[in-house]
């Protein structure tokens, strides 16, 4: 089967409008490719490593990223629809200063990923399973986290003013540790956090 790094050998690496399902073996490398309005349909890039690549305007709709190193890699205005993505270290990327909204995913499985000390300001998340995820340190303001599951995730030192997490559930956090002004949160939601203060809800 054609990898990825096979279908974008000689574009001199650019590439454009294009339909890709092809994957990468783990531990195969895919270096200094841009891709720009490119659609990745069940891409299979496991434990790969995406090596200081751009996206630009991508959508990724049920690929599996899990493991993926993305270290020096570049994601700007790309949405993610119904991936697998475990354990993936996404601080690691660098930065889209030009993107308002970093991370845009939706309905995707994001379990024990790090975004520890990242910019996910303005980020969108929807119906994401983000179980053990780590955002300590991160700038969330603005983010939309919204019916997503968040237990046992790590909140501390989190910028999360203005942020939304309605609908979400699962979170335990001591709000006093991080900053927390504007932040929207639910009924079924605040629950959490008061346990983590140590406050007893009554039935």
């Amino acid at each position: 089967m054609t990898s990825l790094a096979e279908r974008v050998a000689g574009t001199e690496g650019w590439v454009v409008g294009v339909d890709l399902t092809e994957g990468l073996a783990p531990g195969e490398v895919l270096a200094g490719v841009e891709f720009e309005d490119c659609r990745f349909t069940g891409s299979v890039l496991e434990k790969a490593v995406l090596r200081g690549c751009r996206f630009t305007g991508c959508i990724f709709t049920g690929c599996n990223l899990s493991m993926a190193d993305l270290a020096g890699s570049r994601f700007t205005d790309c949405r993610f629809l119904e991936c697998k993505a475990l354990a993936v270290a996404w601080a690691r990327a660098d930065a889209a200063p030009l993107s308002t909204r970093p991370w845009d995913m939706e309905r995707c499985r994001l379990d024990l990923g790090s975004w520890r000390d990242a910019d996910v300001a303005g980020s969108r998340f929807v119906e994401c399973s983000m179980r053990e995820v780590d955002l300590a340190g991160a700038d969330a303001r603005r983010a939309e986290l919204r019916g997503c599951d968040l237990t046992g995730a790590t909140v501390a030192d989190t910028d999360l003013r203005e942020a939304s997490l309605v609908g979400s559930y699962g979170y335990a956090f001591d709000p006093t540790a991080s900053r927390v002004q504007g932040l929207t949160v639910d009924a079924a939601g605040a629950g959490g956090i008061l346990r983590a203060m140590g406050l007893v809800l009554a039935d």
